[in-house]
């Protein structure tokens, strides 16, 4: 079965064709372009057997839904969002999950048993925990990693724009302005999503080891200090593969 999968966040709208588990193609858009000018059309020669598509950006999302109801393709689409998801959502208001840490949180599925973590590096940093019984049990929202390290540069006038990914997260005290910035801001922000993932495991792991059964995604995830995200379980498809998922347990529903 060969799905596009659609995941439309704040800024950017990843996108991938996959089959039978397997990501053919991955792309990314703009979000504020991506409902006028997409076109099923463009699909038809690869022979898709439906889209799998979920937004955290509810005027976007509106558009796009207009126009899969005004357009027939002639293929199934599906929607991800509390309504529709395959896993419990347990937590107080399932209307306010992102509907990208739904599929997120799926797609984590096929990579580890529960409990696992998920930690999405966007606009916007989220880790969310799925417990012991499979269910999406809640997480954690902080500003991304782009907040953190632009904001200084941004409202001073003498603090540099610094590159993340450049940071040596091993420094305790910055010699000088820009290690001062890697060690607050970067390593900062690193110690901070370490420190939440360690209370999700002494909450609900147990005996194992959370780090070894956490996975990271999103599109910040190459402007990360590479020694710190070195040996961590990554995956830039994740909520992809999760609406195709979602999408196979919608069909096999039927």
């Amino acid at each position: 079965m060969k799905v596009l999968c659609i995941d439309m966040g704040n800024t950017r709208t990843h996108c991938a064709v996959i089959e039978d588990m397997r990501v053919l193609e991955a792309w990314d858009e703009s979000t504020r372009c991506f409902a006028d000018s997409f076109c099923y059309e463009t699909f038809k020669k690869i022979g898709l057997d439906g889209i799998s598509w979920c937004s955290v950006v509810p005027q976007e999302a509106a558009k796009l839904k207009r126009k899969f109801e005004d357009e027939f393709f002639g293929i199934k689409v599906f929607h991800l969002n509390c309504q529709t998801s395959p896993i419990n959502l347990d937590v107080k208001i399932p209307e306010q999950v992102g509907q990208d840490r739904i599929a997120a949180a799926i797609g984590a599925g096929e990579f580890f048993k529960p409990p696992y973590i998920i930690v999405d590096m966007g606009t916007a940093m989220t880790i969310d925990l799925v417990d012991a019984s499979g269910a999406y049990a809640g997480g954690a929202i902080a500003p991304g990693l782009h907040a953190f390290t632009a904001y200084l540069s941004e409202r001073t006038a003498q603090l540099p724009a610094i590159d993340p990914s450049m940071a040596d997260i091993d420094l305790v005290v910055g010699k000088d302005t820009l290690e001062a910035m890697y060690v607050g801001s970067v390593k900062g922000f690193c110690r901070m999503v370490d420190s939440i993932i360690l209370d999700m495991q002494n909450a609900h792991f147990g005996t194992e080891n959370a780090s070894a059964k956490t996975i990271f995604t999103g599109g910040s995830l190459s402007v990360l200090p590479k020694k710190w995200l070195a040996e961590r379980k990554l995956e830039v498809n994740l909520a992809n593969i999760g609406l195709y998922m979602a999408f196979e347990n919608f069909i096999n529903k039927k």
